[in-house]
């Protein structure tokens, strides 16, 4: 009897702990875009989850494309406003990611209107386009974009077509 309780504790140990949600912290400074805050915040678990990674904060600024401009200039060193820029903050892996995701709601307002989409379906895209990014993904190849753009969409899809807390 006893080793028949010993396999159930440590069966039990080895079982996976749950993750805990990612602590999301939204903030806006701009007004082309209505922020939906409590989707974006399920959005950034959704992708965490997806991923199979532990992301335990994220700050996700929305900004104007004047302010966007300034830290694509200061960060990356080029001219104008970007879509978004991504900032992994972890200082030690062992807690999960920490990173802030800056997304131009300008941007994305004008990049809906051209592409005949939503703006803040538009939104969202930059968001897990950041988040992937952080994740490892990379859009500097042809062949690193044509995966990255796929994965963002498959995800994205995947999330709007989900089930309420699901």
């Amino acid at each position: 009897m006893s080793g028949r309780l010993e396999e159930q504790a440590v069966s039990w140990v080895s079982m996976p702990k749950r993750r805990a949600k990612p602590k999301v912290l939204i903030s806006s400074t701009q007004r082309a875009v209505r922020v939906p805050r409590k989707k974006l915040s399920e959005l950034v678990a959704f992708v965490a989850r997806r991923e199979g990674l532990r992301v335990a904060e994220v700050d996700l600024a929305i900004v104007a494309s004047r302010e966007m401009a300034g830290l694509n200039r200061r960060y990356l060193a080029r001219a104008g406003a970007t879509d978004v820029l991504s900032f992994d903050l972890s200082e030690a892996p062992r807690g999960g990611l920490s990173a802030q995701v800056v997304v131009c709601g300008d941007v994305a307002a004008a990049q809906a209107a051209a592409r005949g989409l939503a703006v803040q379906r538009e939104l969202m895209l930059y968001v897990v386009h950041g988040l992937l990014h952080l994740m490892g993904y990379e859009d500097a190849s042809i062949r690193g974009a044509a995966k990255m753009h796929a994965r963002e969409e498959e995800l994205l899809e995947a999330f709007l077509s989900r089930r309420p807390n699901a």
